[in-house]
């Protein structure tokens, strides 16, 4: 069983420290991909085919103020606007694409949510069937409750896949939503098959950063990675923007460790 280590990546620049560090592959987040202009997109095909790296996964690329439950998202205009961008991720090899974002799918406090609800699955019904024509699977990142209050964990992901009604619906998860939507990585084996991508970072930072791992960070990672070897998952493993080489190596590391103590 291999995996495949992946750097989220927000400009080109990044992209080159990624290939220069070790790294297989690149994960584009959302912003960087909506504001590609004018000669960006030939040199981003450019730059991965030339530094080897690979684009098997990437962020929904739906602007930061985007709200798909809002009233008045104008569903299809931006599932059209959505097609053009998957087109081009198709070119790069992109396989996955990932929707962490919670703000874009808040359900309202007051009043009916089911509408919300509603608009939500709807987007992602259209988003699963644009992707599927490029070959490629949707992701669900389940958040805590600090971040959203639609989609908060792996059994609400679950639950709407009979629902969206599409084979290429899957969830991808994040070490540090363990603790806030209340699972234990030893749980997390019984959710093996849902998962297909995963984020790995320092659970401990703040709100709004996902921060990788470190040697001296003092948490325990090894349970997290032992629960992922149990589901034989064999998808990429990406780590935060702020890694580097030494980051890469130390997670490389752990999981090595991992597989040794698994075929004692």
């Amino acid at each position: 069983m291999s995996v495949r280590w992946g750097m989220m990546v927000q400009s080109i620049a990044q992209i080159e420290r990624a290939a220069e560090a070790g790294f297989h592959c690149v994960q584009p987040i959302a912003s960087f991909l909506f504001h590609l202009r004018g000669n960006a997109p030939a040199k981003l095909a450019a730059l991965i085919k030339d530094r080897g790296v690979s684009c098997e996964v990437s962020a929904v690329p739906l602007p930061a103020e985007v709200r798909v439950t809002e009233r008045g998202f104008n569903l299809y205009a931006w599932v059209e606007d959505l097609k053009k961008t998957i087109e081009f991720l198709s070119k790069l090899g992109c396989e996955k694409l990932v929707w962490s974002d919670g703000k874009a799918r808040l359900l309202p406090i007051e009043g009916d949510q089911s509408g919300a609800k509603e608009q939500a699955l709807q987007f992602l019904y259209l988003l699963c069937e644009a992707a599927s024509e490029r070959g490629m699977t949707v992701l669900v990142e389940p958040l805590g409750s600090r971040r959203t209050n639609f989609l908060n964990t792996l059994d609400d992901i679950r639950g709407i896949l009979p629902l969206v009604g599409k084979e290429n619906l899957a969830a991808a998860f994040s070490l540090r939503e363990l603790a806030p939507i209340g699972l234990s990585a030893e749980a997390l084996v019984s959710y093996g098959s849902l998962i297909q991508h995963v984020h790995f970072e320092n659970p401990s930072t703040s709100e709004r950063t996902r921060i990788s791992p470190r040697a001296g960070d003092g948490y325990e990672y090894r349970p997290f990675l032992r629960a992922l070897r149990r589901t034989d998952y064999s998808g990429v493993i990406c780590l935060p923007e702020d890694a580097d080489r030494p980051a890469l190596l130390y997670c490389q590391q752990l999981w090595e460790e991992e597989s040794q103590t698994e075929r004692r």
